[in-house]
């Protein structure tokens, strides 16, 4: 009886805790869709599986060639054929055991949501352009915004004398793997979040909060 009487509020307090982020995710900072109406030359991409969204970008452009910063010898199955790369930021632990929903652990979820955690980010090498989908929404910025994205994704990266820190081993296939980053993942700064806060370096006006997918991609629709 007791335990029953312990689960009802932790219920109640679960269900105001979604209604909540519901809410939050919904107000978004002057609503609507924002890019450059012309001058438009750099496409890109926001990805989502569902858990994690992503940025996708040209590996090689007239504002950057990422094989310099994300050498091929950290990948085992990645070549100069492949011509887009994805970027993601998020919870060290969380990230790198949760490529999908149903990898989800709970202690590991309990600690990223309410402990500030080491971060990484995931990059991933992609071999061909990607098809428009509503998990995969395309963006066209003008070179001004290219840059600013750039540096946006570079920064997020931790680097010691300019090089980015690779955790050997890592990642979920041999077209992708993990790096160190700056900042602690919390809450209230998830890997959707970093992705929203993208979208504002890109000129797009972002959601006020983006703790799920549905609130970064909503943007771009």
């Amino acid at each position: 009886m007791e335990q029953l009487v312990n689960k009802a509020p932790q219920s109640v307090l679960s269900r105001v805790g979604i209604l909540l982020a519901f809410l939050l995710i919904c107000l978004f900072v002057n609503g609507g869709l924002a890019q450059v109406a012309q001058d438009k030359q750099m496409e890109v991409f926001i990805t989502s599986n569902g858990v994690h969204t992503e940025i996708v970008v040209p590996v090689v452009s007239p504002y950057v060639d990422w094989r310099e910063r994300i050498p091929f010898d950290h990948f085992s199955n990645v070549d100069s054929s492949f011509q887009y790369i994805s970027f993601g930021w998020g919870d060290r632990r969380f990230f790198m055991e949760t490529p999908e929903w149903k990898d989800l652990k709970p202690g590991t979820a309990l600690l990223a949501a309410f402990w500030p955690t080491p971060t990484a980010m995931h990059v991933e090498y992609i071999q061909k352009r990607l098809r428009p989908t509503k998990q995969q929404q395309q963006v066209f910025l003008s070179p001004r915004q290219y840059q600013q994205l750039v540096d946006y994704i570079d920064a997020s990266f931790y680097q010691e004398k300019g090089v980015y820190q690779h955790i050997p081993g890592s990642g979920y296939t041999g077209q992708d793997t993990f790096y160190e980053a700056n900042g602690k993942y919390h809450v209230l700064k998830n890997c959707n979040d970093w992705v929203n806060k993208g979208l504002k370096a890109m000129g797009i006006k972002p959601a006020f909060w983006a703790p799920l997918p549905f609130a970064v991609l909503g943007r771009l629709r």
